[in-house]
């Protein structure tokens, strides 16, 4: 005998790893180099795109796995979104949302505070924000820029040594303890600056900032008392921050790249270079940094050119490469401010593009990695979550063909782990690859997952908690049930790594089809007495269930039975179930109906029903 069962499972696919850094700021530290511990991901696959305003700055997403974000002003969109936002980053649900701000500025999180330099609607100016990061109450606010135009508070705060820094429109760079009180104020440029986007840095004691000095701009570096260790004149309009690596700070210009010795401003090389707002990110040697068309790829040490990867071929009058570079795990991610801005990753080795995922908007703000994911906003007003992917698939009752890496296949029934893997990679590409164990000549284990295998670690499978003895093949999955996969990394001590801090976690919650109710047969009965129906299921779960048989007649007089019975995985059997006739009811044709529940969720929650009847006589 054949028979189909149609099993709903819904995937949702988590990567994750456990952050080593606790910078939560603009470009990733304080230092800004763009440079993440955290993998990316390898494949543009959207997880959420969460509906917000416009967002220009970057997201920045905290140690406790939430996503602080400004959204913008929109001329058209509904500005009941403006604010700040805190999002889950693992399922994109609001946290939390403070209203009545915006800029174009990033947020900087830091013991349990979120800082944000914004435009009050209130106040009609810029302010200094502090907000509990756990409920996006407001701590204190103070003004630094009054009567100013909304999109000009837009430098990101810096939280250095337990103090707060900000660079104002007006050319003043303010210093605040954690309670709001400033501890100091200081002219580093002069009315209406044209840095204003750009932010402060800081490295060993120093701050540094770039600053327009009536029309001369400068790099100038701070000590914490806001006294002028040294300063350098640049050619050219700043409007990146400093980045400090290796002991040099490296800065773009309108006109010049630049590279100084941190401690002492001595100037080691400069080239030619038309950059843009996009903040360089550096990593392993190399200096990465955009102008208007092209991302470049530079030798740190001598400025030399390496490769460079044009993402505008024909640029429009606003079209720009704004967006500050992240760089994770070889992958350099970055995105383009145009009409179709797209968000790209290449190889950051050698330029070539990996993949890339068109917005059809423009796209401003600067790349986030935290626990392979990328987070990004977008003029479409979305906050955009790469990762892997996740979704819901059909599986039909059957079998299917695997391959293992030396060739060997075997036919696996759908209902298995393994199964699951299969039709994740038919509906969303992500592909796999099995090994035969060698304990047993007969268990297959999983050897990569989306092109992570062997030479980043070897994964392990769990089921609800429980790690597999068996072969994935052996393993059936049901209704209910919660497949994890997670990469314990090469090199890794044991004990250090489990399912919940690995590099890369896949997680698999599965809602299944209970059963399959293949027929119902029921008897005749007298008043008083009893109808004996039997319910024929195949099942897809292991455990107890309630069957449920009830019905009624023309006048609205039931009767009903229930049976619990404990059954297997792919069980097919016959359940008698009785049904009691009160003696009051009438007589005649009642139309009976089969309900399926878990007992435990008895009588809550129904699994599976019939919707034709069934009829039986009482007489």
């Amino acid at each position: 005998m054949s028979y189909k069962v149609r099993f709903a499972a819904v995937l949702v696919l988590l990567v994750m790893l456990a952050s080593l850094s606790s910078a939560q700021t603009f470009h990733g530290d304080v230092v800004r180099t763009g440079n993440f511990s955290d993998p990316g991901p390898l494949t543009g696959d959207l997880v959420y795109k969460v509906g917000l305003n416009p967002v220009h700055g970057s997201p920045v997403v905290s140690d406790d796995g939430v996503v602080y974000v400004l959204a913008d002003y929109s001329w058209s969109g509904d500005n009941a979104k403006v604010g700040v936002y805190a999002i889950n980053a693992n399922n994109g649900s609001v946290v939390w949302h403070y209203g009545g701000v915006y800029s174009m500025s990033t947020p900087a999180v830091n013991g349990g505070v979120v800082y944000v330099h914004a435009y009050s609607e209130a106040s009609g100016g810029g302010e200094l924000i502090a907000l509990n990061a756990s409920d996006g109450s407001l701590i204190w606010n103070v003004s630094i820029e009054p009567g100013i135009g909304s999109w000009l508070a837009s430098s990101s705060p810096l939280v250095y040594n337990g103090y707060v820094y900000v660079l104002s429109y007006f050319g003043r760079l303010y210093k605040f303890d954690t309670g709001g009180n400033e501890i100091w104020n200081i002219s580093v440029g002069s009315v209406a600056s044209s840095t204003y986007m750009s932010s402060p840095s800081a490295w060993n004691g120093t701050i540094y900032v770039a600053v327009n000095d009536s029309g001369v701009y400068r790099l100038v570096a701070l000590d914490e008392n806001g006294l002028e260790l040294w300063n350098h004149t640049l050619t050219g309009t700043p409007k990146s921050s400093p980045v400090i690596y290796g002991g040099s700070v490296f800065i773009s210009t309108s006109e010049r790249l630049y590279r100084f010795n941190a401690t002492t401003g001595q100037e080691l090389w400069n080239v030619s270079f038309d950059g843009t707002l996009s903040t360089p990110a550096v990593g392993d040697g190399k200096l990465y940094v955009a102008n208007r068309t092209t991302m470049f790829c530079f030798d740190i040490s001598s400025g030399q050119e390496l490769w460079n990867y044009t993402a505008i071929s024909s640029p429009g009058q606003w079209d720009s490469i704004t967006s500050s570079p992240a760089v994770a795990g070889g992958v350099l991610y970055f995105a383009t401010n145009t009409a179709n801005g797209a968000i790209y990753a290449i190889n950051s080795t050698s330029g070539e593009l990996i993949w890339k995922y068109v917005t059809d908007n423009y796209v401003m703000s600067s790349p986030f990695v935290y626990n392979g994911k990328l987070y990004i906003g977008a003029d479409d007003g979305n906050l955009y979550i790469f990762g892997l992917w996740k979704g819901s698939v059909v599986i039909d009752d059957g079998s299917f063909t695997v391959t293992d890496v030396s060739g060997n296949s075997y036919q696996v029934s759908n209902f298995t782990v393994l199964g699951v893997l299969q039709k994740l990679k038919e509906v969303a590409g992500i592909n796999y690859s099995v090994y035969l164990s060698t304990y047993d000549n007969e268990s297959l284990f999983l050897s990569s997952l989306a092109g992570i295998g062997s030479n980043a670690g070897w994964w392990i499978t769990e089921v609800n908690g429980q790690g597999i003895t068996k072969g994935m093949q052996f393993v059936n999955v049901s209704d209910g049930d919660t497949v994890t996969f997670w990469l314990f990394p090469n090199n890794a001590v044991w004990g250090s790594v489990n399912a919940k801090n690995a590099p890369y976690i896949v997680e698999v919650r599965v809602n299944a089809k209970l059963v399959e109710i293949n027929g119902v047969s029921a008897g005749s009965g007298l008043r008083g007495g009893y109808v004996n129906a039997t319910v024929n299921i195949t099942s897809y779960y292991t455990g107890w269930i309630s069957i449920v048989v009830s019905g009624t007649n023309a006048n609205g007089d039931s009767i009903a039975g229930i049976t619990t019975v404990r059954v297997a995985h792919q069980q097919m059997l016959e359940v008698p179930v009785m049904l009691a006739v009160p003696q009051q009811i009438s007589t005649g044709t009642y139309t009976l109906y089969v309900g399926v529940y878990r007992l435990s969720e008895f009588p809550d929650r129904i699994a599976e029903y019939t919707t034709a009847g069934t009829a039986c006589t009482v007489g």
